[in-house]
């Protein structure tokens, strides 16, 4: 097996892939466009192998080195993706939490000022003993 239809059997897997886990509601379509992204560079790469020929030779590097330059760049991407995905989830729960537990406070108060004045019964109310 060639590095050419490794590609090409990857990207079609990524594809399969990508689109079983958002039909089980298991990966958001935020993060399905990147890997959906990345089986077509791999898809194109497989099918068109000399657009990865001439990019090792513009940057003068060995064919096995371009490709594991542009594997090791994809990677990066989405590792990078993921923490700033992952750090802006992180700050969403602290606010959250933070909200939550000023609401339990004000709740708390509130119940131990209605529970300290009960409300008083007028005379002239028309309620029957």
């Amino acid at each position: 097996m060639n590095a050419e239809t490794l590609m090409t059997a990857g990207g079609v897997l990524a594809f399969v892939i990508t689109l079983y886990w958002v039909r089980r509601r298991e990966l958001r379509e935020k993060y399905a466009v990147g890997w959906v992204a990345l089986a077509s560079l791999l898809l194109v790469v497989g099918l068109f192998p000399d657009l990865l020929m001439m990019f090792a030779d513009r940057t003068h590097l060995s064919y096995p080195a371009a490709v594991l330059f542009v594997a090791l760049t994809l990677i990066y991407l989405f590792a990078f993706a993921v923490s700033v995905a992952l750090t802006t989830q992180y700050r969403r729960n602290v606010r959250l939490t933070q909200e939550v537990a000023l609401l339990e406070e004000r709740l708390r108060r509130l119940e131990a000022a209605a529970n300290a004045n009960p409300p008083s019964r007028e005379l002239g109310s028309c309620e029957s003993p």
